[in-house]
């Protein structure tokens, strides 16, 4: 390991520790360690999190391209809203020669989920790009699919900081884009209906966009809430079979009056998000294509 990220290592993880959790769900740390900083704060850091990232690289590296590892990497060790602890995090070169550092998102979610890059460029300035595989654009003759980048305007990973609105969320996760694809309009299905609160319950939601085989390897739109509440906050898909123009199925953890049927996806089974492994789902389908929760009060 370079000194400079043992350093930096044992200096975030000074001071007393001990193994705590915030709660339930996939997203939340193995292991968190208490630091006491100076202004006599407490701070939760992921150490297991921040050694990864570490054996992997990629904390010395973010040193020799110039990226602020406080700014731009630490918040990622102190919070658990975001899914980035089950990227693969590797340092490799740039297209120019440089020192890069990649996050590549989950197998299930690659290609809609956008590949993040960090490096410095020919003029000593630190960059970031993102780039994705779907909806695909000017594909070559022989077939293969070309990575494209998309817009970047800062160097924050893209799923730190919380969008304002729910729309902004939508755009960041590349739902408008899936919804094109699906031949929908998301403003109107999926925003039009919902309450404010609704809005406002939708936005603690993970959206993401995975393909699956059942859908012709097109995307499936999901809403993820927070599992410890899956009793009475369902998850949700919309995606096509071919046959059906849209399909909206909604997918509690108790039986109730509009069950349709029900099913349990396994551990590990591809084109998953893994919020939904290991449960028994009770599912119905919406034919009204809104939102489950569009009127939360």
């Amino acid at each position: 390991m370079n000194k400079y990220a043992i350093v930096l290592l044992i200096w975030w993880l000074g001071g007393s520790s001990c193994s705590t959790g915030p709660g339930k769900g996939n997203s939340e740390p193995a292991a968190l360690s208490q630091k006491i900083t100076a202004a006599g704060v407490n701070e939760w850091i992921d150490t297991d999190f921040l050694a990864s990232l570490s054996s992997a690289g990629v904390l010395a590296a973010a040193g020799q391209i110039g990226l602020d590892i406080d700014k731009y990497l630490k918040p990622l060790a102190q919070r658990v809203d975001h899914n980035y602890r089950r990227y693969r995090w590797s340092v490799g070169y740039h297209e120019g020669g440089g020192i890069m550092i990649s996050a590549l998102p989950p197998e299930e979610e690659s290609g809609w989920t956008p590949w993040e890059r960090w490096y410095k460029d020919d003029q000593g300035i630190t960059r970031k790009e993102s780039w994705v595989l779907y909806p695909l654009i000017d594909p070559t003759e022989k077939g293969v699919a070309r990575w494209y980048k998309i817009e970047e305007d800062d160097l924050y990973p893209r799923n730190l900081n919380k969008p304002a609105t729910l729309q902004e969320q939508l755009r960041r996760e590349r739902i408008y884009d899936a919804a094109k694809v699906l031949d929908f309009d998301a403003e109107e299905v999926l925003i039009a209906p919902l309450s404010a609160k609704a809005k406002t319950y939708y936005q603690q939601c993970r959206w993401v966009v995975i393909p699956h085989i059942l859908g012709g390897d097109g995307p499936v739109i999901y809403i993820l809430p927070p599992m410890d509440h899956s009793d009475e906050w369902p998850w949700e898909s919309w995606y096509t079979d071919g046959k059906v123009k849209l399909i909206h199925h909604v997918h509690f953890t108790k039986d109730n009056k509009l069950t349709k049927g029900s099913w349990k996806e396994f551990p590990g089974a591809p084109q998953r998000p893994p919020e939904i492994f290991g449960v028994v789902w009770y599912w119905y389908d919406d034919k009204t294509l809104k939102p489950a929760m569009a009127d939360f009060q």
